[in-house]
């Protein structure tokens, strides 16, 4: 099993890799879910990926960067068969369709007449999760722009030749690197659950090199450590940090099944090489410029709390609204969608 994030709350917005995890020049067949909150998807999702791995068979789950607990889809690499969200925010129409995607309507199953009962009360849930939403965007963009600012001061303390002549050592000293291409997922996400970090890629590493980031300049080396990845053509697994896709969270080299991730000091407990990233910063510019580095972090913590509120704002309403939908649900009809879409997806398999 392996789940990640195909999308993130970042600081221009709602951002998503939909297009190149869901590829329709990449999957045989893609099966687009439609239907509003409530109507099931997540736990079709789920049902088709268990019954996968009862047959033997890997499945990636891609988890809801705003809802970790819900699926935005899943993918069964050796049938080459992807299922996924395709409503808001990341509406997702075929390219190929009928050939390569295939729509599934969940609404079908609505009692439209019940739900029309309902109307102004799911306007009104619906409106207030938006507005929670745009405020905690505020908040994420306010968080950028003060990410940029402690850059400008510190991107001139950062010993590049220094890192970069690190990073050859260490790539070098691999004995079973891979070359081939980069995949690009999130194993992080700012949700309304707080800040959620997947373990898909710990759990799979044979070892893990743990990037210590004070006053941000972890991001320094685990950028210098992507260009490299790219300049040689290594294939890896990229996840980018959730606020900003430029920087770095984790890279994961294939092959060598070896990861290097930004960590705190808890985590940083149960690696196996410690990257203290202090050694690429002139030390003497860090003591000219600590408080003003130490008020940067008070102030994104501060902000990073308000999105997090407005967010978790955003989570209540959208749960109410499902609770609404739910009841208007002829889960019989679902069940008949989901053993016509098994049926299909296991033909050869069953």
């Amino acid at each position: 099993m392996e789940k990640y994030f195909a999308a993130a709350n970042t600081e221009a917005g709602f951002f998503s890799l939909f297009d190149e995890v869901f590829s329709s020049q990449r999957l045989r067949r893609i099966y687009i879910l439609k239907g509003g909150p409530g109507t099931g998807k997540s736990t079709l999702m789920k049902n088709i990926g268990f019954m996968a791995e009862n047959r033997g068979f890997e499945v990636e789950y891609i988890c809801c960067s705003s809802d970790p607990h819900s699926l935005d889809g899943i993918i069964i690499p050796s049938l080459s068969v992807a299922v996924l969200d395709g409503t808001a925010p990341h509406i997702t129409d075929p390219v190929y369709p009928g050939v390569t995607e295939h729509t599934v309507n969940l609404e079908e199953a609505l009692d439209c007449e019940a739900l029309t009962k309902k109307r102004e009360e799911i306007i009104s849930l619906i409106r207030s999760k938006k507005e929670a939403y745009r405020t905690a965007y505020r908040f994420l963009s306010a968080a950028g722009i003060l990410e940029k600012e402690r850059d400008a001061l510190t991107e001139t303390f950062f010993l590049r030749e220094k890192a970069e002549a690190a990073v050859k050592r260490l790539l070098d000293s691999f004995r079973h690197i891979e070359k081939g291409e980069q995949k690009h997922r999130y194993i992080s996400a700012i949700s309304c659950d707080g800040v959620q970090r997947l373990d898909t890629l710990r759990r799979h590493a044979k070892k893990f090199f743990a990037v210590t980031d004070k006053y941000g300049f972890g991001r320094y080396f685990m950028n210098t450590l992507y260009e490299a990845v790219c300049t040689e053509k290594l294939a890896a697994t990229v996840c980018s940090s959730p606020l900003n896709f430029a920087h770095k969270e984790a890279i994961f080299l294939e092959g060598e099944n070896v990861l290097f991730m930004l960590a705190d000091e808890k985590e940083a407990e149960n690696a196996d090489k410690i990257i203290n990233c202090m050694r690429f910063i002139r030390k003497e510019a860090v003591s000219e410029r600590k408080g003003r580095l130490r008020f940067f972090g008070k102030c994104e913590e501060a902000i990073l709390e308000g999105a997090l509120s407005a967010l978790a704002e955003a989570g209540k309403f959208h749960k109410k609204a499902e609770k609404i939908y739910s009841a208007c649900v002829d889960f019989s009809e679902i069940d008949a969608i989901k053993m016509k879409m098994i049926s299909e997806i296991f033909a050869n398999n069953m």
